[in-house]
């Protein structure tokens, strides 16, 4: 995705003072798929900063990188206030799936890192975990990473480890994050990444197993009827036997039945 990487640092540079809000939403179904969904939201300033010179957010802004790596990508939705938000949305069908749909919109120099989730079934329960970390402290711009963009900026005479640096506070300024975990519990939890610092996302819970729940609740009954009526037919069996006669001597020494 060279290309929304270009895009995205030509986005950076013209954000100078201006807020970018993204969150992260990682929503976990009972049986391991769901979604995970990235919202942008750009404040007024930075919507006319984007848009300086009479062009358009949708066009400053490309992310059809994206739409072809499988995800979909909402119209910019705009405020009466000025903002605009557009959101991003990949499905998975397992836990498996979600560190590398997370590192395909962040990157290895993004703010979200070595997110995994997973799940768990148990015998009575299945178990759910997403960990991670929001890391605006080690957060780089990719810019030294990108080799086509630090061939074209040698080749303009230009400065790479100095813009490089220049976009990187910007980024650090302008940007904030947040990742939202939803999981089948029914429980949201949000954790809200601090600037210089790496916050860990360690977030769990379980959903008990109903169905398997009442199978063992049938099971056991089934065991304590069988015990029952066992019981009841010893008991039946020995009612039933005939009671022992034990002999009578007579005087002069014979048996009287």
């Amino acid at each position: 995705m060279k290309k929304l990487s270009v895009l995205l640092v030509a986005l950076v540079a013209l954000l100078a003072g201006c807020k970018v809000d993204t969150a992260v939403t990682i929503d976990v179904h009972d049986d391991g798929s769901g979604t995970v969904t990235v919202r942008a939201t750009l404040d007024p300033e930075a919507v006319r900063a984007a848009e300086a010179g009479g062009a358009k957010l949708e066009d400053r802004v490309r992310l059809s990188d994206l739409s072809a790596a499988g995800w979909t990508v909402s119209q910019w939705v705009r405020s009466d206030a000025g903002s605009a938000q557009v959101e991003l949305t990949k499905p998975f069908t397992s836990p498996n799936q979600v560190a590398a749909i997370v590192n395909e919109v962040s990157g290895p120099n993004g703010p979200v890192r070595d997110v995994t989730a997973q799940r768990e079934p148990g015998a009575v329960s299945t178990g759910y975990d997403v960990t991670g970390a929001i890391d605006l402290a080690a957060m780089g711009t990719g810019v030294i990473a990108d080799q086509d963009l630090v061939n074209a900026l040698t080749k303009a005479q230009v400065d790479v480890g100095a813009i490089d640096q220049a976009l990187l506070a910007e980024l650090r300024d302008a940007v904030s994050v947040s990742v939202v975990v939803k999981l089948p519990d029914g429980s949201t939890t949000t954790i809200a990444g601090q600037p210089g610092a790496r916050v860990p996302i360690g977030v769990s819970g379980s959903v008990l197993n109903t169905r398997r729940l009442t199978l063992l609740a049938v099971a056991v009954v089934f065991v304590v009827l069988a015990i029952v009526v066992l019981t009841i037919g010893r008991r039946r069996r020995r009612a039933r036997a005939p009671i022992p006669r034990f002999g009578v001597h007579s005087r002069e020494g014979e048996i009287m039945r």
